[in-house]
């Protein structure tokens, strides 16, 4: 077993020796696989390379010339024996016993061990498979728990060099082909150092930002696009040189002073010799306007929708109080069904436009004082009818210091209102619904409970996205627009909204808001 000083110190041997071994992919497998066998005392060692198609390609023996080796006895290793389940599996495998293990098929390799134990080590990075490393131990089960640790430590640092060798001694007919693919894309790409300054666009970029190339070389990337709100952050480059792909909406600046749209992808890549990074500039103009000629379509429709629907609401209320004397019950009874079926749907399509205009990020447009006591009160007013005709009760755990709140009454009230219509919905016939509010140290937390069956915990923050909702049988299906409606407008006030579980008694939704902390609490009536 090695000592984790002598772990270190051969990855430091590893390590030196490498950066001062040819570049070449032959040398540093060669290299590697010597040290790694002469440190933890292997009997023997080989690498199998493969191809980009995963067939067998080179074979690299410790101390061997593997020219010698019979390819097709090679093959069969591949297809039966460890490399292959190592390939395969993309994994470290440990044969323990190499005399009983069937993973040890060396058909008719004569030269490899008949005893002891041996390892398969991928050597694989971003889901390439470069190649698999076999060592062999004279001793039965001789690979613990460090020497693994350590040989996946190799095997991250090889793979690493050996992509970087593949990218670095790419053939002149790879480097044509590339500069082909470079000035034929039909997207704009501009390549900049790691510092962000350009040092090489394509065509359709000097196109698209109306400039010569030599104008844009050695200006810095900001010269060209806004860095946009998303993963570089303050620190713009973080992100691409530890190895991750970025996008990001922006907008870039043409020489004639145009400010056009464009979704840009970054990511760092190895480039003739050079560390650079990529960056694809894709105008989205089209697209956006697409988007916004949807949503005024989307906003003009609920817009006429809400006309004639509140003209259907306000007939059958006044044709309700014409009846009210003289016609049957049954006939009031259609009546009442109608008024709420309307009010339904004129509280969607409320919905379905505040969902419109919060997602397009636009403030509140009626904040004001409001007394949470009262608005709390109507909602439980406006629910009352339908507990009734559930079955099922209304609670309260109100407090009495509750205070003023800043908010847009009608959307909160509409919140309230659509939470405990669903606790109506998803409670049994004689169950409770519990209305509660108090105060806490940053606002205001209001909760609403029902006696049903709960929401799944996988379930617990998908619900909150439109059209999302939890299937139950026997239950009154929906669009899912309740709750994602209520999300963005609780979070529109600055709070936050979301569900809890109580195993057997349902599930509680709370959410918060932000007192007005200029307003004194208001005493509840008695």
């Amino acid at each position: 077993m090695l000592s984790e000083q002598q772990r270190l110190d051969f990855l430091y041997r590893l390590a030196s020796a490498l950066q001062q071994a040819d570049s070449s992919v032959p040398a540093i497998l060669q290299t590697a696989l010597r040290l790694t066998a002469r440190t933890l005392e292997m009997e023997y060692g080989c690498v199998v390379t493969f191809y980009q198609d995963d067939r067998p390609g080179e074979v690299f023996l410790l101390g061997a010339d593997a020219q010698k080796q019979d390819s097709r006895a090679w093959q069969e290793f591949v297809r039966r024996g460890l490399v292959g389940y190592v390939q395969y599996g993309q994994r470290i495998i440990v044969v323990r016993d190499i005399a009983t293990d069937p993973r040890w098929e060396t058909g008719k390799l004569s030269d490899l061990p008949r005893s002891g134990s041996a390892v398969g080590v991928p050597l694989e990075k971003g889901g390439q498979m470069y190649g698999v490393m076999i060592l062999t131990h004279p001793q039965v089960d001789a690979f613990d728990k460090d020497t693994l640790n350590l040989l996946e430590a190799t095997s991250n640092y090889i793979s690493a060099l050996v992509g970087n060798a593949l990218v670095f001694n790419m053939s002149p007919r790879d480097e044509t082909r590339f500069q082909w693919l470079f000035e034929g894309a039909v997207v704009p790409i501009i390549v900049t150092d790691l510092d962000g300054y350009i040092v090489d666009v394509n065509r359709k970029a000097t196109e698209f930002l109306a400039y010569r190339r030599e104008q844009l070389l050695r200006l810095p990337i900001t010269a060209i696009h806004r860095m946009g709100t998303g993963p570089i952050g303050a620190n713009r480059f973080d992100s691409l040189v530890s190895g991750q792909e970025v996008e990001f909406r922006t907008s870039a600046w043409r020489r004639d002073g145009a400010d056009i749209p464009v979704l840009v992808r970054a990511q760092r890549i190895f480039l003739d010799d050079h560390d650079v990074i990529a960056w694809v500039e894709q105008d989205i103009t089209t697209q956006l306007e697409l988007e916004q000629l949807r949503q005024d379509l989307t906003a003009m429709v609920y817009h006429d929708l809400r006309g004639p629907l509140h003209a259907v609401y306000g007939s059958l209320t006044t044709l309700g109080r014409l009846l009210a004397n003289n016609s049957p019950s049954a006939v009031l009874d259609l009546l009442q069904v109608g008024v709420r079926s309307t009010r339904q749907l004129s509280r969607m399509i409320e919905s379905l436009l505040d969902i419109q205009r919060l997602e397009a990020g636009k403030a509140i447009l009626d904040s004001k004082p409001t007394s949470l006591h009262n608005l709390l009160a109507s909602a439980a007013q406006l629910i009352q009818p339908l507990a009734t005709e559930a079955n099922q009760r209304l609670a309260f755990e109100l407090n009495d210091d509750l205070p003023f709140v800043e908010v847009d009454s009608d959307m909160i009230l509409r919140v309230v209102t659509n939470l405990m219509e669903n606790a109506l919905k998803y409670s049994p016939s004689g169950g409770f619904i519990r209305l509660g509010a108090h105060l806490t140290e940053d606002g205001v937390r209001i909760s609403v409970t029902d006696s049903g069956p709960g929401i799944p915990e996988h379930m617990q923050r998908q619900i909150f996205d439109k059209f999302s909702r939890v299937k139950y049988h026997d239950v009154p299906k929906g669009i899912g627009l309740g709750l994602a409606f209520c999300r963005l407008a609780v979070e529109a006030h600055g709070g936050n909204i979301w569900v809890e579980n109580m195993p057997g008694q349902g599930a509680t939704f709370i959410f918060t808001l932000p007192a007005n902390a200029s307003s004194e609490p208001v005493l509840a009536p008695a």
